[in-house]
């Protein structure tokens, strides 16, 4: 109607685990959205999926983070724990490059959630719409339990 497109995207979850919304994190960044619009998720297991098809923009140094574009034109940031400054990258594998094409559920990293837990850190998982003014809404699922590509974000255009 009125030439509005009622297109929406989906967005998986990117692990198993347990989601939350952004504002109930320690970090501030997080917190307060200042990187985009996000929700995070406690994982139950160490492995990252790509959450629809896309390229990997930028993979952060360590490993436990990184942009991902969508198909779609949804700049994704997805980082294994926050204020992981000492982070070690031996805490991941990485199994995809810069640039690289992934298809939804591709294997993106893997990370040892009990050495992180052992150096103090938290593996919880913000999962961030790095440019939400470029869409109409974005909506999260509620707080709960969620498998590897539910859908966790919803985005209409």
């Amino acid at each position: 109607m009125f030439g509005l497109s009622k297109k929406s995207i989906v967005i998986g979850a990117p692990m198993d685990g347990y989601v939350m919304p952004a504002s109930r994190l320690k970090d501030p960044v997080f917190r307060e959205n200042a990187l985009g619009c996000g929700i995070a998720i406690k994982p139950v297991s160490g492995c990252v999926r790509a959450p629809a098809k896309a390229v990997v923009c930028q993979m952060l140094e360590k490993g436990n983070a990184f942009n991902l574009y969508t198909d779609s034109g949804v700049e994704l940031l997805i980082h294994v724990g926050y204020d992981t400054d000492g982070f070690s990258e031996s805490y991941c594998t990485v199994y995809k490059d810069d640039e690289e094409s992934v298809e939804l559920g591709d294997i993106l990293m893997e990370f040892d959630a009990d050495a992180i837990s052992a150096e103090g850190y938290d593996a919880i998982t913000p999962v961030v719409v790095r440019n939400p003014y470029d869409f109409r809404e974005i909506a999260f699922v509620p707080e709960g339990y969620v498998k590897t590509g539910d859908p966790l974000i919803t985005i209409r255009m």
